[in-house]
């Protein structure tokens, strides 16, 4: 630990998170290794990621996390304790109400693609839509054409039978 300075530590942690190459398990791990690093591990940038990774409706709590200063179950704004674990306090509570089963998180992802999905069908269904549209459209311009073109040859023939 004493041969990086911390905020090398702190980039590799980001980056591992980023690339979910470590996750709270493994972040856990390294907090208890040293001091430094359960310092580092604490700090919001590590937690905030892994809270929006794993708990995405919680985008609004979180929000509410960084306007409010308070922190779940404690009222003091000035500890500097309190302010870089908000993230990890939050993701421990999250972490706990599904492991009870209380909200199950994973079909709420479940749901978030399906609703995606039924998207992503409307929206392909809305361009089938549209092009069948365009497609009659031009069937009846070029009904129209054919029935131009028709009279026009029959006065055409009109014409040649007056001279």
């Amino acid at each position: 630990m004493s041969m990086l300075p911390d905020d090398l530590w702190n980039r590799i942690m980001e980056i591992g998170i980023g690339t979910k190459s470590l996750d709270y398990k493994d972040i856990c791990r390294l907090s208890v290794t040293c001091r430094g690093l359960r310092l580092l591990a604490g700090d919001d940038s590590v937690w905030s990621p892994l809270l929006l990774s794993h708990f995405a409706s919680s985008s609004k709590d979180l929000n509410l996390i960084k306007n409010d200063g308070d922190c779940i179950g404690n009222n003091n704004r000035n500890s500097d304790s309190t302010v870089s674990a908000k993230f990890k306090s939050l993701y421990k509570i999250r972490y706990f109400v599904s492991k009870c089963g209380l909200i199950d998180w994973e079909n709420n992802d479940r749901y978030e693609k399906e609703v995606k999905h039924r998207r992503f069908l409307l929206r392909i269904e809305s361009e089938i839509a549209e092009r069948l549209r365009q497609i009659q459209e031009r069937v009846l311009q070029s009904a129209r054409e054919k029935e131009k073109m028709n009279e026009t040859i029959a006065e055409l023939r009109n014409l040649r039978q007056a001279r």
